[in-house]
């Protein structure tokens, strides 16, 4: 009868153990390398982002270009001409940007496109833009051209296309859920562009501004919703950052003169031209924000995202202040305020609880997730445990008999099984720590023989096999013998050099009579031993 030589060792020290789980774990006797979690990786990439954006020189120039305007227009010798020329310069901005971005906007199809449209869009501009320039050179006092304002209803009209051909990525009650919150933004917005920009122009005698200014006010809104909807769908080809700052100047543009004259109350050329090209200026660093944030590591735009929108009620807080706001001219009385003053505190009471709750759900629902994701991760860990030799790493007898289990019943296998020849004296001379150590480095030899579609199994002590789909008989040999010669190699062990031998028994079938096949390549190891190789 065939005797098992399985050698007596005393069990692995389990601060030495390897788990290869999914390439991803690994524990050595030098400590355990453990990745920070999820939110301080977050937290990490989001404070090495804002350094960046801070130190950015493009930035930086734009930032100081929206200081100097102020200056230019209301201390110094700004005009029309300059305020249109900086606009048409601005307009060349972004098409230089959305180019840039479009080029390193990953392989989606849809980023490539929206960006393509941005830079579209803000050629068009340029040309009404710089066709201003010229009529205001040879005329300053000229009006707002038919060519300029159309051009600039046409790039609004692109974008906004753009905006709501991108594909949304939701769908059910979530699509539902993102439309009621994009509506509740859309109505607030629809409310300052009537009462700043709409309204404002009905008293105007010229048909031409009026019909310019109700389609720009229009297509505005639709430009909204689809920033909105890219936004909160979380497919947007922007960062939240960026998407904020393009939504706030783009719609700075349609309002910012109707409030520079509600806040000044007079109508300054100079303080107009500052109310539209400041927006301009951050529409065009909105850009670049995107820009820098793109071309940093993947993590950075990654972190935990909220699970509700905190946007519908800034536009229900923002609508009500308006509203007090537009009650001042009313000659409304004291009744009339104190309900005013009443449904605004009311308002924001309720919003704030309703906010409280949402947190309060949020963190209990990121708690859950978190747990779920610590339970699976260890079910993993212990299924990994249980299938794998907790020495080498390598498959156990556990994962060989599914492995196998799982195979086409009439496919082609050939089966090796080696036995090394001189582990016992190596073991025995050396130590324990040596022979541990010399079966970390034949697994290692092992494991770089074989293909993605093999199998290396320890099946204990110095015993292991190896599954070889679609091998036949005559190549299983052959790898038998690459097997062998690989593994007689001499082997480092803590400065002292030795060598052992193995002895490879091959088997070929298939996985139907897959114990046959293990006790026939086990026989024939037996039969190819010959003497054992002395450790050196």
């Amino acid at each position: 009868m065939r005797r098992r030589r399985f050698r007596a060792r005393r069990p692995p020290d389990p601060v030495a153990v390897r788990l290869q789980y999914r390439g991803r774990l690994e524990l050595s006797a030098r400590g355990a390398q453990v990745a920070p979690p999820a939110a301080d990786l977050a937290a990490m990439a989001q404070r090495s982002s804002a350094g960046e954006l801070l130190r950015d020189p493009v930035l930086l120039g734009m930032a100081g270009l929206a200081l100097a305007v102020p200056v230019w227009f209301l201390a110094g010798p700004g005009g029309a001409v300059s305020s249109w020329a900086i606009q048409a310069a601005l307009d060349v901005s972004i098409v230089v940007f959305a180019r840039r971005l479009g080029a390193h906007g990953g392989a989606e199809r849809h980023n490539r496109r929206f960006w393509r449209a941005i830079a579209a869009a803000g050629l068009v501009c340029a040309v009404g833009d710089g066709t201003q320039t010229g009529l205001v050179l040879a005329d300053p006092a000229a009006a707002v051209s038919i060519v300029q304002s159309s051009c600039v209803v046409s790039a609004m009209t692109v974008m906004a296309v753009v905006m709501l051909r991108h594909p949304l990525g939701r769908g059910g009650r979530q699509r539902v859920r993102l439309w009621l919150d994009a509506g509740a933004v859309l109505t607030g917005v629809a409310v300052f562009l009537w009462y700043f920009s709409i309204g404002a122009e009905l008293d105007n005698p010229r048909l031409a501004d009026r019909l310019t200014g109700s389609a720009s006010a229009v297509v505005m809104l639709v430009i909204v919703l689809g920033v909105l909807k890219l936004i909160l769908s979380g497919t947007a080809p922007f960062t939240r950052l960026a998407g904020v700052a393009g939504c706030v100047g783009v719609g700075a543009t349609a309002v910012g003169t109707s409030v520079s004259f509600m806040l000044t109350g007079v109508a300054d050329p100079r303080i107009e031209a500052i109310a539209s090209l400041l927006p301009c200026i951050l529409t065009v660093a909105s850009l670049r924000v995107q820009e820098v944030q793109q071309r940093g590591p993947a993590e950075r735009g990654s972190g935990e995202r909220r699970r509700f929108s905190v946007m519908p009620y800034v536009a229900v807080v923002a609508t009500e202040l308006l509203g007090v706001v537009a009650l001042r001219g009313t000659g409304a009385d004291a009744r009339m305020w104190g309900v005013a003053i009443g449904i605004l505190v009311i308002t924001a009471v309720v919003l704030t609880r309703q906010l409280v709750a949402f947190h309060d759900n949020d963190r209990l629902l990121t708690d859950l997730d978190r747990s779920m994701l610590e339970l699976q991760r260890l079910h993993d860990e212990l299924r990994h445990q249980a299938t794998h030799d907790a020495l080498t790493g390598l498959a156990n007898r556990v994962l060989l008999a599914e492995r196998l289990a799982a195979m086409d019943t009439a496919a082609e296998l050939s089966v090796l099984v080696l036995d090394l020849d001189g582990f016992k004296q190596v073991n025995d001379v050396r130590g324990h720590h040596a022979g541990d150590e010399l079966l970390i480095q034949v697994a290692r030899r092992l494991d770089a023989t074989v293909g993605p579609d093999d199998l290396v199994a320890r099946l204990g002590g110095d015993e292991f096999a190896m599954l070889l789909p679609g091998l036949d008989a005559d190549a299983a040999h052959r790898r038998a013998a690459s097997v062998a010669a690989a593994l007689t190699r001499p082997y480092d062990l803590a400065g002292t050099v030795v060598q052992v031998g193995a002895s490879v028994g091959v088997a070929t079938g298939t996985p139907a009579d897959a114990d046959a096949l293990l006790r026939r390549a086990d026989a024939d190891m037996y039969r190819r031993k010959r003497r054992p190789v002395t450790a050196g």
